[in-house]
């Protein structure tokens, strides 16, 4: 399970980076760049606790009680994931990150997928105030996130003068 974990995440992070490569060419601003593409990593796996590296690799997100993540849950569990040690954890912790536990989720196998089941899933899918406050959670979060970088940022360079 651990070695699917992990080729779901570089699955996920090579979308997200050819994502970042297509869009940051249309604008000079970095700031934006990282907020949708920090905004997308937050809520990868909103369609049925599945990211695209998970679909591919028969994994899935749920909750303790083996039901489908909500959106909410998915958002909560990925915040974490940009402290680096984070991602060590589950070298210690196989079934659960620490983004697993502050969420109330875990990382299960998963039947097989194919097109017709994404596109059943993209059917019944509809936007609800839990997608909504997981799009806000992340912005929130990259916004204050590039702040602290900014002021570390500045101090550094005010202790260096």
């Amino acid at each position: 399970m651990l070695s699917k974990r992990i080729k779901a995440v570089a699955i996920d992070y090579l979308i997200m980076c050819l994502l970042a490569l297509l869009f940051y060419p249309f604008t000079d601003d970095i700031f934006l760049v990282i907020m949708v593409i920090y905004t997308l990593a937050m809520n990868k796996d909103f369609l049925n606790g599945k990211s695209i590296g998970k679909r591919v690799m028969k994994i899935q997100v749920q909750d303790l009680n083996v039901q489908v993540a909500g959106e909410w849950m998915c958002a909560l569990r990925n915040f974490i994931f940009i402290i680096p040690f984070e991602m060590f954890i589950v070298l210690f912790s196989p079934g659960r990150r620490m983004g697993d536990y502050l969420a109330g989720t875990k990382v299960e196998q998963e039947e097989e997928f194919t097109l017709s089941t994404i596109h059943s899933e993209l059917k019944q899918f509809r936007i609800n105030k839990n997608l909504i406050l997981g799009l806000l959670f992340a912005l929130v979060n990259v916004y204050c996130l590039v702040w602290v970088l900014g002021e570390l940022m500045h101090h550094m360079v005010s202790f260096i003068h």
